[in-house]
């Protein structure tokens, strides 16, 4: 048996030391206080149990709103992630079809691209050994 760190050696040297210097008439008057002070330290021990015990129950219910919140705010944040993950789906399906709906590209011609564009060409005027015989100074 082992009683606030104090065996049964330890118990028997304290009673034979507590013969020695109260003596055999005044022991029981001593042994009757202890288990008083005893008593008193449990009652205030079972009072302050007790009002442990209420302030714990009224931080619960305290609590109790908060946890409710909590769950609010949980099934909240699983939406916004669905809603979150539908709207990525959403939006790679509308590359998706974008780009297979796309007409195709016209192919570039690179010689084309990489010389300048000539300028249009005038009209040639006709020359003098081209020009009908009616149309030349007499001679």
């Amino acid at each position: 048996m082992d009683l606030l760190g104090v065996g049964v050696p330890e118990l028997i040297v304290i009673i034979i030391l507590a013969l020695i210097f109260v003596g055999p008439r005044d022991l029981p008057k001593l042994a009757a206080r202890a288990a008083e002070f005893l008593r008193e330290i449990r009652k205030m021990s079972e009072g302050l149990t007790t009002e442990w015990q209420k302030e714990v129950n009224a931080a619960n219910l305290d609590l109790g709103g908060l946890k409710e919140l909590s769950e609010e705010l949980s099934e909240a944040q699983k939406s916004v992630k669905k809603m979150t993950s539908l709207q990525l789906n959403l939006d790679d399906a509308v590359k998706t079809e974008a780009k297979n709906s796309a007409p195709p590209a016209p192919k570039k011609d690179v010689a084309a691209e990489a010389s300048p564009p000539s300028p249009p060409e005038a009209p040639e005027k006709p020359s003098v050994e081209e020009t009908p015989a009616s149309d030349q100074p007499n001679e």
